[in-house]
């Protein structure tokens, strides 16, 4: 009587069937975290290494000045400065990170923060850089086509 066909599920163990014999201990994947990843996955200032970088001081405040808010505590450097990213659109994308000081109060804890240069503006990406995105995303061709799909050949 001939021997019964080896039936294997899957292509490792049809190419290796004296693997096949591992425990399913062994052969089992290593358990993954259930924790999610840190972070808000955003690039931070850190991911524009060529980014130039403008450090501003506060206009009117400086360490060991009393509080304005409480107007008993003096106020001190807070080591992580608030970080300002704007990114505009040339060759391809030019970024400036924006350092802006921060002084904290050691009694009533307020935080006050330096002002961003005039014509910075509130958003991070200029109407230029999301154009010049678009360029090198979509080339010159139109976008939301495939090549060859039957409504678009013979057009180039």
């Amino acid at each position: 009587m001939p021997a019964a066909p080896l039936i294997c599920c899957n292509l490792n163990d049809a190419l290796h069937p004296d693997r096949s014999t591992l425990s399913e201990e062994q052969t089992s994947p290593p358990p993954q975290d259930s924790a999610a990843r840190p972070g808000h996955l955003r690039n931070g200032a850190e991911a524009y290494s060529g980014a130039r970088k403008i450090k501003i001081e506060h206009s009117s405040l400086q360490s060991g000045n009393r509080c304005q808010g409480c107007q008993k505590g003096k106020i001190y450097a807070l080591a992580p400065p608030g970080v300002l990213i704007r990114v505009v659109g040339q060759a391809p994308l030019a970024a400036t990170v924006y350092e802006l000081a921060k002084l904290r109060c050691n009694l009533c804890g307020e935080v006050f923060t330096a002002e961003a240069p005039e014509g910075v503006g509130t958003e991070k990406y200029d109407a230029t850089a999301a154009s010049m995105i678009a360029l090198l995303k979509y080339g010159s061709g139109r976008w939301g086509t495939k090549r060859g799909s039957a409504d678009h050949r013979g057009t180039c």
